[in-house]
């Protein structure tokens, strides 16, 4: 039993493993390309933007923008202060509205999208997909 140990061993030392060799060219090839894309904070900012074309609820807000709670909150505090994004109080309901400001912000966001990237611009798109820019009207 311990020979034929011995003869595995030996045989693994001089040649290397299958499972080796599809690691090494695994580093040599670099990482796989990820088929998912991450949103970026600019495309997050557009969307809740789009969102807020007509007044809108935080709620409707996250369902739209496919944001958390805390996300939510934060960019619409940062919109708010940069003057993107006013409040209104409506009876006992906050809403929020895209200012003109906002508004130009998402026109000239979807124009240099085309710009970069025009492949990823379908004629037809679905919002809150990758390819949703022509959703986006303002």
């Amino acid at each position: 039993m311990q020979s034929f140990q011995h003869e595995r061993e030996a045989q693994a030392e001089s040649q290397p493993s299958l499972a080796s060799t599809e690691a090494a060219a695994q580093r040599r090839a670099g990482p796989k390309p990820s088929h998912a894309k991450n949103r970026g904070r600019l495309d997050v900012v557009a969307d809740v933007l789009n969102c807020c074309r007509s007044p809108s609820s935080k709620s409707h807000i996250m369902l739209f923008a496919n944001v958390n709670s805390i996300v939510a909150t934060r960019m619409i505090e940062n919109l708010a202060e940069t003057g993107l994004l006013d409040s209104v109080h409506e009876e006992a309901n906050v809403v929020y509205l895209a200012t003109p400001k906002g508004a130009g912000f998402v026109a000239k966001y979807i124009e240099l999208q085309r710009l970069i990237s025009p492949e990823l611009v379908p004629i037809e798109s679905k919002v809150n997909s990758p390819n949703r820019l022509n959703s986006l009207n303002f």
